[in-house]
């Protein structure tokens, strides 16, 4: 028995360099609440000030970065999302995935995010949150190894993996405090008969996790997962499971 191919990702034969860094500007800009100074941007992504410059120039001569004269500073703009509205606006299951997730986080008080399988990563492409004061955050586009948490038990239970490449990928995840192996590998076993993966506090101390696959057949390419914080009012995550599951099947209406 062989390891779960994973998904094709085609590295360019030679990357475009301001392509690469006007996207790491981009999402520099996208990490941070506040706007930033090109020494700032300069220094978070190691680029050279006069590419930055000029880069952020364009960016904002195309509408997708705002920069105030007054201040120096640089944000994202409204033509990001001029960008993105053919994506917004279209009706296929991740995206109706994506809408249902705001209501779940709000009424789970946690912080739902939509994965997608990416080689052997899980990438981060939707986020909501329950707007509380105190919140866990998640970063767009952040990438994680595919067995990590409560995602990865589902990864690793909808895959064809050799015992081998379980061992491997369980060693790779960087966890907090990592589980016993035996009892990681029951917990699989249990993802895969429930179609729910479960994660506390291995990923992160005093955390719940739980994912949900957004495909209920085939190969896993997403997965709905909530984090939230553990104060022992969630004993039986099972509500919390229906919940995501709604969020899942919304995908399907």
């Amino acid at each position: 028995m062989n390891g779960a191919a994973p998904l094709p990702r085609t590295e360019p034969a030679k990357p475009v360099g301001a392509v690469t860094a006007a996207i790491a500007i981009l999402r520099c800009l996208g990490r941070h609440d506040d706007s930033l100074r090109l020494t700032e941007i300069v220094g978070e992504e190691g680029i050279n000030p006069s590419t930055a410059l000029n880069i952020l120039r364009t960016l904002e001569y195309e509408g997708l970065v705002a920069f105030d004269r007054r201040t120096k500073r640089y944000a994202l703009a409204g033509g990001l999302a001029d960008l993105a509205a053919p994506l917004i606006e279209r009706d296929d299951p991740v995206t109706r995935a994506a809408r249902a997730m705001v209501a779940a986080a709000q009424e789970l008080h946690a912080t739902i995010g939509l994965w997608r399988r990416v080689g052997d990563e899980l990438e981060l492409v939707h986020v909501a949150d329950c707007g509380a004061a105190i919140r866990i955050a998640f970063t767009l586009g952040r990438r994680l190894p595919m067995f990590l948490g409560a995602m990865g038990r589902l990864v690793a239970a909808r895959g064809d993996w050799d015992e081998a490449a379980l061992a491997r990928g369980f060693a790779q995840v960087p966890w907090a405090k990592a589980p016993d192996y035996a009892a990681w590998r029951d917990e699989i076993a249990i993802a895969a008969r429930d179609g729910v993966g479960i994660d506390r506090g291995h990923v992160n101390a005093g955390m719940l996790g739980v994912a949900v696959p957004l495909e209920r057949t085939g190969p896993l390419r997403h997965v709905v997962a909530a984090a939230l914080f553990d104060n022992g009012s969630h004993a039986d995550p099972t509500p919390i499971a229906r919940r995501l599951r709604a969020v899942a099947d919304a995908a399907d209406a």
